[in-house]
């Protein structure tokens, strides 16, 4: 049976995140919410082996959520992912009994290597073995597991091409893209670039699975993740109807025109990118804009 991890973070784009470090090859069950009380409840359902939890969220904190679940399960370990470290005493850290703390922001190199000690102690982890900027409670299972997992592995050369991202395939038979951190990095570059026109209210990077690479918007009341799995819905469908209309070469450009907004969704291989606009903005100039920064996507996710 896969190990079950819980995250919980109020902020979606930490979980995200997150959920992307800790389920890039590995066998792991990750699930997240948004806040303690959501987290307690999912735990009463379906225990987990590890929590990954913040400290400082609306409603119940994180460490009466540690106490709770230790409550629940003294054998649940417990990750603390924050920003103020230094909140944590040496002496509160040894009473809720956490395995280890994170500092944001955090590599997914820490995330998994974490996570790997705590929940596969024997499990060889390629590249460095010292987690930099991370603090694990002395005595702790994790400095325990931490001290098992180097006496059964060989230190391994540095891995020199590691994959940041693998999209989900979109037709049966294929594997799918994989993307460097480099890559990904232009991407978001590129649609920050894009996004910082006066008119655009929202810019949004998905694969064809409705995977969020990157977005950027003015509103914080924008699910982002609903929005990239209703284009990514919407596209496969409208190649769908264009297929059986005798469309020969699938459309990928589509612009949907609303009274207080204008929707414009590309399809770029295996992404997609979508931008809602003012109605005020030129819809020449945005379709150049979008068609442009699908050819500079594209280029960045052909390159090597």
């Amino acid at each position: 049976m896969p190990k079950r991890i819980l995250i919980v973070d109020d902020d979606p784009q930490i979980r995200r995140l997150v959920t992307l470090a800790l389920t890039d090859e590995t066998s792991y069950e990750v699930s997240d919410v948004s806040s303690a009380e959501a987290a307690l409840l999912h735990i009463s359902r379906q225990p987990v082996d590890l929590l990954v939890t913040d400290l400082l969220m609306p409603g119940m904190s994180g460490i009466e959520l540690i106490q709770r679940v230790r409550q629940l399960d003294p054998n649940t370990a417990i990750v603390v992912f924050t920003i103020s470290p230094e909140g944590l005493s040496p002496q509160l850290q040894a009473e809720l009994q956490i395995d280890y703390v994170l500092s944001k922001p955090a590599t997914a190199e820490q995330l998994r290597l974490a996570a790997t000690t705590l929940l596969d102690p024997i499990k060889p982890v390629t590249g460095r073995t010292e987690p930099p900027s991370a603090e694990a409670v002395t005595g702790s299972r994790f400095s325990q597991r931490l001290a098992a997992l180097r006496s059964r592995q060989s230190v391994q050369p540095p891995v020199t091409s590691a994959v940041a991202m693998r999209l989900t395939p979109n037709q049966s038979g294929r594997g799918g893209r994989s993307y460097s951190e480099a890559q990904l990095e232009r991407m978001r570059q590129s649609l920050k670039d894009l996004a910082l026109a006066p008119e655009v209210q929202c810019a949004i990077l998905a694969d064809m699975s409705g995977l969020v690479l990157s977005h950027w918007s003015r509103r914080r009341d924008i699910n982002v993740t609903v929005v990239a799995a209703l284009a990514a819905g919407n596209t496969l469908a409208l190649a769908e109807i264009g297929r059986h209309l005798g469309q020969q070469q699938p459309g990928h450009l589509v612009i949907h025109e609303g009274q207080d907004q204008n929707i414009i969704m590309a399809s770029i291989d295996d992404l997609i990118l979508l931008l809602a606009i003012g109605v005020n903005a030129s819809l020449g100039w945005a379709r150049i804009a979008t068609l442009r920064a699908c050819e500079e996507m594209a280029r960045i996710a052909r390159s090597e």
